[in-house]
């Protein structure tokens, strides 16, 4: 993992849902392909206080609550999103070349001025591109969303959509006279040319060529309603072939009847019916004109995929991005639905109606360097002047010599908690660290307030009870204990890089061998010499029962009853690298 050490990760329990119930004591294994995705930092994981887990971004489900445009942060209804699109329909627009948000602005000196102060541009402050490049310009400084949409690059019209349906209607006529005048007297090969001729009069647009494509599909489907009013087709809830079927459900008489099949329907077979035929002579004009404009005038595949139409080459075919809408999301626990977080639904607002995150209810797990009492400090070169001992170097951990860490626990809660650590002796993997907690069981007090600490009765941890004449850290105690904190030492005696394909391994026991253990070759892999150790983590602690928890005829946390808690998960801890 490339993370400076120290580090702490925490595991959910989702990332293998499928084990069977032998497996359940089965040691977490850091390095297994499954890890990758149940291992996170501490701050980005919720908390279910139904289901008493931790809850990553794979154990939820997010639910829109509102749609807003993050420019004019104006809140657009839903309603709205699912007929228009998930786009600001206002004045946002961003710059197609570097994203940068356009502003609307006059143009200076216009040949043509108008007398309410146009025409009007988008303008990029960044790239200094503007719509003036396309010659697209604006009469009016407000709704250029439904400007924009009647201007095509170069400042011809657009059609509107009743505009297209009576110029394709008048082209159909025009083809179905001329199909006919020569039904008796053309060959395939002179109808041919004449369809030729009919599509190749004009480029049709991309939004022209689907508007005659959904066209022509509903007019062959509205070709097959008069004789067949019950058409297979037609699924609206109110079509007299869905009326149909609910009551064929619950008669008997007409199970004997044949169901018509609907007559197949025909494909398109001109541009005016929506098909659309590859041109060569665009190819040849486009190969032309990056011989003489160069590679400069192309558009990158990142403006091309932000383009509406995804067949655009150069730049003067760019359009304004119209800005995207934002969301505003709350999340519920994928297992029981508890929601875990929620925004509140005012658009400038930054606060959160619920937010259980986990380190408001788990402990907060950190680990550092524990420097030996026998090592020998450097002497000072001026009298009288203090030396500090060099910094511990976690990238340098010597083989075969231990070392220990102090693993330092932090109680969030407002009651005591009683904590039992637990790790496998050697660590999974080709190289076999051995590990030891030198006291696996302690308690660590409330989070409570900090007069409450000074006004305790209980004596701080004198650090020198912990550690012996000879230097020696005794077992079963706690090294140093706050108002809701404890330290407890971890000794970890490196492998050896040498012995990882021979089978030396501190004596490891057959029960916990990793399934990673035997590479290809025995050949040590990236990041083997990094000492990750699983510890399972399990907590008592007693709570009050909410109201909330308590059923109607149950009379607990009426009078501030508690109930005893377990909670119980696996962290992963990286102390460092093996020296090579």
């Amino acid at each position: 993992m490339a993370q400076p050490f120290p580090y702490t990760y925490y595991a959910c329990n989702c990332f293998d849902n499928n084990r069977g119930a032998d497996e359940e004591e089965r040691t977490f294994d850091p390095r297994s392909p499954r890890a990758n995705y149940a291992l996170y930092p501490l701050e980005h994981l919720l908390y279910c206080e139904d289901c008493l887990q931790i809850r990553c971004p794979r154990c939820i489900i997010e639910e829109t609550l509102n749609w807003y445009c993050p420019n004019c942060l104006f809140e657009v209804p839903s309603s709205v999103v699912k007929s228009d699109g998930n786009r600001c329909t206002r004045n946002c627009f961003n710059c197609p070349v570097c994203v940068s948000p356009l502003s609307v602005n006059t143009i200076e000196n216009p040949e043509k001025p108008s007398e309410k102060g146009g025409p009007y541009i988008l303008a990029c402050s960044y790239c200094h591109w503007s719509t003036a490049e396309t010659s697209i310009d604006f009469e009016k400084s407000t709704g250029v969303h439904s400007q924009l949409s009647r201007i095509a690059n170069g400042g011809k019209p657009i059609p509107t959509q009743k505009e297209r349906d009576k110029e394709r209607e008048r082209q159909l006529k025009e083809l179905d006279e001329q199909r006919a005048s020569r039904h008796s007297m053309r060959s395939p090969q002179e109808d041919h040319s004449v369809t030729e001729l009919s599509n190749g009069a004009q480029m049709l647009s991309r939004d022209e060529l689907f508007s005659n494509l959904s066209a022509f599909y509903k007019t062959q489907i509205d070709a097959q309603t008069p004789s067949n009013p019950f058409a297979a087709h037609d699924l609206s809830f109110s079509s007299p072939s869905t009326y149909s079927r609910i009551m064929n459900l619950y008669s008997t008489t007409s199970r004997n009847k044949k169901r018509e099949k609907p007559p197949p329907m025909r494909e398109a077979a001109a541009e005016l019916e929506g098909l659309s035929i590859h041109d060569p002579a665009s190819d040849t004009a486009a190969i032309e004109r990056l011989k003489k404009d160069g590679w400069s005038s192309t558009l990158s595949p990142a403006q091309k995929l932000a383009q509406v139409d995804p067949y655009v080459r150069f730049e003067d075919e760019l359009r304004p991005v119209a800005t995207l809408l934002c969301t505003k999301r709350s999340k519920r626990c994928r297992s029981c639905r508890h929601i875990l977080s929620k925004p509140e639904s005012k658009i400038t607002s930054t606060r959160y109606k619920i937010k259980l995150l986990a380190l408001n209810h788990v402990p907060r797990i950190s680990v550092r360097a524990l420097p030996s009492p026998t090592a020998q400090q450097p002497l000072p070169t001026v009298p009288g002047a203090t030396t500090q001992p060099p910094p511990f170097n976690y990238n340098n951990l010597r083989q075969g010599i231990p070392t220990n860490f102090i693993i330092h626990l932090s109680n969030p809660l407002f009651d005591p908690v009683r904590v039992t650590l637990a790790t496998p002796s050697i660590t999974p993997g080709k190289v076999h660290s051995k590990i030891t907690i030198l006291c696996p069981q302690f308690e660590i007090g409330a989070n409570t307030d900090v007069w409450d600490d000074a006004l305790s009765s209980s004596a701080p941890v004198n650090k020198g009870t912990v550690v012996d004449s000879d230097g020696a850290i005794e077992p079963g105690k706690p090294y140093d204990r706050g108002r809701n904190w404890t330290s407890v030492v971890i000794e970890v005696v490196p492998g050896f890089l040498d012995s990882a394909g021979s089978g030396f391994n501190f004596g490891r026991s057959q029960s916990i061998v990793s399934t990673t253990d035997q590479g290809p070759d025995g050949e040590l892999e990236e990041d083997d010499e990094v000492i990750e150790i699983p510890i399972f983590v399990r907590l008592e602690f007693e709570a009050e029962v909410n109201a909330e928890e308590r059923g109607l005829a149950d009379s607990r946390g009426s009078k501030g009853e508690k109930e005893r808690r377990e909670e119980a998960f696996w962290t992963v801890v990286g102390v460092g690298r093996i020296a090579i």
